[in-house]
């Protein structure tokens, strides 16, 4: 990789981390592609060349996000309840993340920007959603595979809704995973029937 492809990498890393950090400390709106660019200490120029909004700037860090620390989960050849709670482990333990809660209180705050509602479901939902669907259409017999795979991942995530209404930011892992195990355990039983 050449010099300057390196750097232009770099630049937009530090546009990105620098989005992230300021949209998570202050918000999404109040921030502005001139506090960004100052934060990742390039011009307001060198940030629009590579993201020319705002929104395609939170798009690259929600991508960051849930790229950053988590391996995305994938199905094997394991037992249906094995399968879905690992997955549900995996959706969950991500979604309590400071930066995912984070990123998810910004949603409820901006949510009437339809531009950043649809960044956000594109990013995030579908594309997590979309293994546990395509899963599910090939193990069970469901009249509206995505309906369930959205209700699956519903009840797995109250907790993290729940957090952010009572401003409490912990759930110990023993929680978790009883939680899991107890959804699971529902959500099998209702797909059965």
């Amino acid at each position: 990789m050449s010099k300057t492809l390196q750097n232009a990498e770099q630049k937009q890393q530090d546009i990105v981390i620098a989005a992230e950090a300021l949209f998570l400390r202050q918000g999404y709106g109040v921030s502005s592609m001139d506090q960004i660019a100052q934060e990742a200490g390039v011009t307001k120029q060198t940030v629009y060349r590579y993201f020319p909004s705002k929104n395609e700037l939170f798009a690259a860090v929600m991508r960051r996000v849930r790229t950053a620390d988590v391996e995305p989960w994938r199905f094997g050849a394991g037992a249906i309840a094995d399968e879905l709670s690992g997955f549900a482990s995996y959706l969950l333990g991500f979604h309590l993340q400071a930066q995912a809660l984070g990123l998810y209180r910004i949603l409820l705050t901006e949510a009437a920007q339809e531009d950043l509602l649809i960044t956000f479901k594109n990013q995030g939902p579908k594309k997590v959603l979309q293994p546990l669907i395509e899963y599910l259409s090939q193990q069970a017999q469901l009249d509206d595979t995505a309906f369930c795979a959205q209700m699956f991942a519903t009840m797995i995530l109250a907790p993290r809704n729940q957090m952010l209404m009572s401003n409490t930011l912990v759930m110990k892992k023993s929680a978790q995973k009883e939680h899991v195990l107890k959804v699971t355990t529902l959500f099998l039983k209702m797909i059965a029937t």
